[in-house]
C-alpha cells in the first residue's frame, strides 16, 4: 500500500491539495471536489464542521478575548482541529479523528463514494459519545429514539443544506438558521394558544393514563377528580404560560458531566459522567423562544488550558448548566405519564430534589455535603427551577 501511494495526496478533498493550485491558482479547483461541486465546497468552507468556530466561541466566552488575540493557534490546531473533517472523510472514508480508513458496511467500501454518509461509520463515529448513544438507545434503561425505531438515520432531520452550511459563518450551532426543529414536522401538534391554558393541543388524549377516556380528553386527573387544566395553570390576563422546549417532556435521561475537566498533555482529564435528565430555565440566548429547557452540565476548570499558557478569567461568567437537545425522543416518557388518581406532580412537577430528580434545583448547585456551594453556583442560580414551582409564576 505504501509503495502504491507514494507521491499521492492522502486526502485530495482538502482545499489546495490537488497539486495544481501552486502554479494555476486562478484556473484550477481548490480541491479535487471543487471542479464539479463548487457550490457545496464554497459553503462548506464557512460551516462549523470546517471552521470549528463553536470551539473557539466557547474559549472566547471564558477568556473574554477574541480567539485571534490569544496566540493559541498552534496548540489548537494540534489538539482540537483534529475534529475537522473534509468532504472525503464524510463521503468516502471514515474521519481521521476516529482512525480514518475505509468504512466497512456489509462489505468493504474501498474508494467508493457515498451520496449520504453512513450513520455508524461517519456520523456517529464522531458524534457517538452523546448523540449516537442517545439516538440508538444504548444507555442503560433507555430505548432508541422514536425516529430511529421508525428506521430513520441522521439525514432524516439533518439535511445536506444544514451540514454543508449556507455560506454564513456562525459562532454557535444553535444559531444555524436551517438547523432542524421539532416544529418543522410537528407544528400542527404543538401550537398552544398563548395564555389560554389549552393543554389539549399537546395532550389530546390526556396525560398518559390508560384510564383517560375521550370524554375526559380536556382534563387532567388530579387526586382522582377531573378538573380543567386552567384550575392550576391560570395565567395572568395578557401573560402567556411559560413555553417549554419539546424535549422537556419527550426526552429520556442522557449523559451529564459531574465535575470539571482539565486539558493535560495526555488528553482531557474528565470525571465519570452520570445518566440523568434535568429541566431548568433556558440559559441559551440562541434559542430564546423557550422559557424552560433540558439542560446539560458542562463544568469547566480555570486551569483547563493552563498548559497552553492560557488563563480563563471569565470562566464563570456563563452558566455551566447549558441548553441541550438530546437525540432520544419518545412520545410517552415518565415525565408525561400520569396514572389514574395521581396529579402531574407525581410524574414531573413534584420530582424530588437530588441527582435523579427531573428539575434543576438549587440543591444541585451544592457539594455532596449539601451546604458548600459549588464553584459555579452563581453562574447557574438564575436557571434553577424554584421550590415554589408549579404554584409559583
Amino acid at each position: 500500500m505504501e509503495e502504491a501511494h507514494t507521491g499521492m495526496f492522502r486526502d485530495p478533498s482538502v482545499p489546495g491539495e490537488t497539486g495544481c493550485t501552486a502554479c494555476h491558482e486562478e484556473s484550477f479547483a481548490r480541491s479535487a471536489c471543487d471542479q464539479c461541486h463548487t457550490n457545496a465546497v464554497t459553503v462548506t468552507a464557512t460551516s462549523l464542521h470546517t471552521t470549528l468556530q463553536g470551539y473557539k466561541t466557547a474559549i472566547e466566552d471564558r477568556c473574554g478575548r477574541d480567539f485571534d488575540d490569544l496566540g493559541i493557534e498552534e496548540p489548537f490546531e494540534v489538539r482540537c482541529a483534529g475534529c475537522h473533517t473534509t468532504c472525503g472523510q464524510c463521503h468516502v472514508s471514515r474521519p481521521n479523528s476516529v482512525g480514518g480508513g475505509f468504512p466497512k458496511i456489509g462489505a468493504y467500501y474501498s474508494h467508493r463514494f457515498r451520496q449520504s454518509p453512513d450513520m455508524n461509520e461517519q456520523c456517529t463515529a464522531c458524534h457517538g459519545s452523546r448523540v449516537g448513544v442517545d439516538f440508538k438507545g444504548e444507555l442503560e434503561g433507555n430505548v432508541p429514539d422514536v425516529h430511529r425505531t421508525a428506521g430513520q438515520q441522521c439525514n432524516y432531520c439533518h439535511g445536506k443544506d444544514e451540514i454543508h452550511g449556507d455560506g454564513t459563518e456562525y459562532d454557535h450551532r444553535y444559531e444555524v438558521a436551517n438547523m432542524p426543529r421539532c416544529e418543522n414536522c410537528h407544528e400542527s401538534d404543538i401550537q398552544v394558544p398563548a395564555g389560554t391554558g389549552d393543554c389539549t393541543s399537546c395532550h389530546p388524549d390526556g396525560f398518559g393514563s390508560a384510564t383517560v377516556s375521550a370524554a375526559d380528553k380536556n382534563h387532567a386527573h388530579h387526586g382522582g377528580v377531573s378538573v380543567d387544566c386552567s384550575h392550576c395553570h391560570d395565567p395572568v390576563p395578557g401573560v402567556s404560560l411559560p413555553v417549554a422546549q419539546c424535549q422537556t417532556c419527550h426526552s429520556q435521561p442522557y449523559k451529564n458531566c459531574t465535575n470539571c475537566h482539565n486539558l493535560t498533555d495526555e488528553g482531557f482529564d474528565i470525571n465519570e459522567s452520570i445518566v440523568q435528565l434535568k429541566i431548568g430555565r433556558n440559559p441559551s440566548p440562541h434559542r430564546a423562544e423557550y422559557d424552560i429547557a433540558i439542560v446539560r452540565h458542562t463544568p469547566i476548570d480555570p486551569n483547563t488550558f493552563a498548559n497552553w499558557g492560557l488563563d480563563l478569567p471569565d470562566y464563570l461568567t456563563k452558566s455551566t448548566w447549558q441548553y441541550a437537545s438530546p437525540h432520544n425522543v419518545l412520545r410517552s416518557t415518565p415525565q408525561t405519564t400520569v396514572e389514574a388518581g395521581q396529579s402531574c406532580a407525581a410524574s414531573c412537577h413534584g420530582s424530588p430534589d437530588g441527582p435523579q430528580g427531573y428539575l434543576l434545583r438549587e440543591t444541585d448547585l451544592y457539594e455532596a455535603d449539601g451546604t458548600t456551594p459549588l464553584v459555579d453556583y452563581q453562574a447557574n442560580i438564575d436557571y434553577v427551577i424554584p421550590e415554589s414551582f408549579p404554584a409559583g409564576k
